[in-house]
């Protein structure tokens, strides 16, 4: 993490690196293929996998492992979603080191799940981690140009845009639970990038005023 982020996370985040995990998005991307093996072609009960909040407090701890393609059914859909879960972690993990993106993604896992918890029902933990990812992946790089599908260019900060306006789509439409769950699933994108985004708008504001007090003749 670079002097773009407050000092006091950075700090924090450092004090955390021995939970590096190098290479986190190739893990990600093997949990997901073997979920996906497991349930589609070896018909292994992979629903006792579904994070739901009640079971948990019933006693199936396990089911707090939640496995990224649990709602994946397609093999096409899973090869795009390895593609992009490769890539975007590459990306964040070759910025930042592994240590912040461990944590950051552990912290994105934790609070889905803790959110699931206020709303008490099943919940797709890996689909708020994935949004907080590409949030963060869309302010890290948002002129870097992914093709969908191989062929249609899209810049990154418009996939971060996306994934905001759905998370702000669900908040305005879900009740109170559902609100402080989108709330603490948001927490993590809004904790570590909060400071970096104001001082971007700040500097932004900061250019625009300058610009406005240039007389014209000086540029003559």
């Amino acid at each position: 993490m670079d002097s773009r982020f407050p000092a006091y996370l950075r700090w924090f985040v450092k004090k955390l690196d021995f939970m590096a995990l190098p290479n986190l998005g190739r893990f990600i991307v093997a949990a997901a293929v073997i979920a996906f093996v497991a349930k589609n072609i070896l018909h292994v009960p992979m629903d006792r996998f579904i994070f739901d909040p009640q079971a948990v407090l019933d006693g199936e701890l396990w089911r707090l492992i939640v496995f990224p393609s649990q709602g994946i059914t397609d093999l096409i859909w899973l090869f795009f979603f390895v593609l992009y879960i490769f890539f975007v972690f590459d990306a964040i993990e070759g910025h930042w080191g592994p240590g912040p993106t461990t944590v950051f993604t552990l912290f994105s896992y934790i609070m889905a799940i803790t959110g699931a918890f206020v709303v008490g029902e099943p919940t797709p933990i890996w689909l708020y981690v994935v949004e907080n990812i590409s949030l963060a992946f869309g302010t890290l790089f948002p002129d870097l140009e992914l093709y969908i599908y191989f062929v249609l260019p899209v810049k990154a900060k418009w996939l971060a845009l996306l994934a905001g306006a759905l998370l702000l789509f669900q908040f305005v439409m879900a009740g109170v639970p559902g609100k402080i769950m989108y709330v603490m699933v948001m927490s993590p994108y809004l904790i570590f990038f909060s400071p970096f985004l104001f001082s971007k708008i700040r500097n932004r504001s900061r250019s625009r005023d300058f610009y406005k007090k240039l007389d014209p003749k000086d540029w003559r």
